[in-house]
């Protein structure tokens, strides 16, 4: 079985390769993936806001639970 295309929510310009397009960012709702933004239809302020979150948070799955962001914590 193939994998799912993924596909921009905006446009519905293809991801061609998940392991390298890193610019690429989702839409998050109660834990669970609703979407997919390209780099050409995400906003400044869209793209800020994804900085700041992998700047600031650590991200992880519960199967329970759904994606969850809890606050980066460095060591110094």
């Amino acid at each position: 079985m193939s994998a799912k295309i993924i596909r921009c929510s905006r446009c519905r310009r293809r991801l061609r390769n998940p392991a390298t397009d890193t610019a690429w960012n989702v839409t998050v709702e109660r834990g669970q993936i609703v979407g997919h933004l390209c780099p050409d239809c995400q906003t400044p302020e869209e793209n800020a806001e994804a900085e700041i979150n992998l700047a600031t948070l650590e991200y992880g799955y519960d199967p329970a639970i759904g994606l969850l962001g809890r606050p980066r914590i460095d060591s110094p």
